[in-house]
């Protein structure tokens, strides 16, 4: 009796392990015919630096322990911000506010939490200071003046703003001019950036220092 009883456990148990891995690909398979997370270049590489770079400036709060899931009602991701679709299997992660999450965005943002956990303090703080690419858009087409176009602006990412994370949408160069003082950038830099984008949609200022901090103020 004892030993059906051992066995049945193990079966069950290993049911469930077959059943988490089902569930984590068709996650996946749902996410990879969705056009839109397509569009957005988000293979798991990608993800996993964006959640890295992010993690590194305080925005999202590392995660550990256990938390719930169900299927997904539509709300947004915090990781990819894209929609959490029916069916797909949702994490809601109680933080300073709760959030939610794909399977396969949290089981990222897990290890990478698990990863900045085992980091010293000293080489935690180096981390932060790490440069990233700050990304200014201008929205672009016939007839647009821009000293009144709206800009975006995102940090992060590769040079082809893959896994980047908005900061902001500020509508005209002043208010780009504000934002940018917010994030601690020189008189110099940001005459040079807003000179630039006159002439182009898009430019990098590659070198930039974000603390958790000043990511905070922007609630990414």
């Amino acid at each position: 009796m004892t030993v059906l009883v051992s066995e049945t456990k193990a079966r069950c148990l290993e049911n469930r392990r077959l059943v988490a891995g089902s569930r984590l690909l068709i996650a996946r398979s749902r996410r990879l015919l969705n056009p839109a997370f397509e569009i957005s270049g988000g293979s798991d590489d990608d993800l996993r630096r964006m959640i890295r770079t992010r993690l590194a400036t305080g925005a999202p709060f590392p995660v550990d322990g256990k938390v719930p899931a169900g299927k997904g009602v539509g709300k947004l991701c915090t990781i990819c911000r894209m929609p959490i679709p029916q069916g797909d299997i949702e994490h809601e992660v109680v933080g300073p506010t709760p959030v939610f999450a794909h399977w396969d965005c949290y089981s990222i943002w897990r290890q990478e939490s698990d990863a900045l956990a085992r980091t010293p303090q000293q080489s935690r703080q180096h981390s932060v200071k790490t440069p990233t690419p700050l990304h200014l858009e201008r929205e672009d087409g016939d007839g647009i003046y821009p000293p009144t176009a709206e800009y975006a602006v995102s940090f992060g990412g590769s040079t082809d703003r893959v896994g980047t994370v908005l900061l902001g949408r500020p509508q005209g160069l002043d208010a780009l001019v504000v934002l940018l003082r917010g994030l601690g950038m020189g008189h110099g830099e940001i005459v040079t950036a807003c000179q630039a984008l006159t002439e182009q949609a898009h430019y990098v200022i590659p070198d930039v220092s974000l603390t958790p901090a000043v990511v905070r103020r922007f609630r990414v």
